[in-house]
């Protein structure tokens, strides 16, 4: 895993949690929101590392 991977990484874990916060998952608490954007920002280290 490189530094390019985590930053990749680190990049959609803060832009999915910025976009489900102030849209559809504005009024749930902060960990339903943290959820799903983890799983994505887990979804594209894995992409990056096997796929690129």
């Amino acid at each position: 895993m490189s530094w390019q991977d985590t930053g990749s990484a680190v990049f959609t874990l803060a832009e999915g949690f910025l976009a489900l916060s102030l849209g559809p998952l504005r009024t749930s608490p902060a960990v339903r929101v943290v959820t799903p954007a983890a799983l994505a920002a887990l979804a594209a280290l894995l992409v990056d590392v096997y796929l690129y």
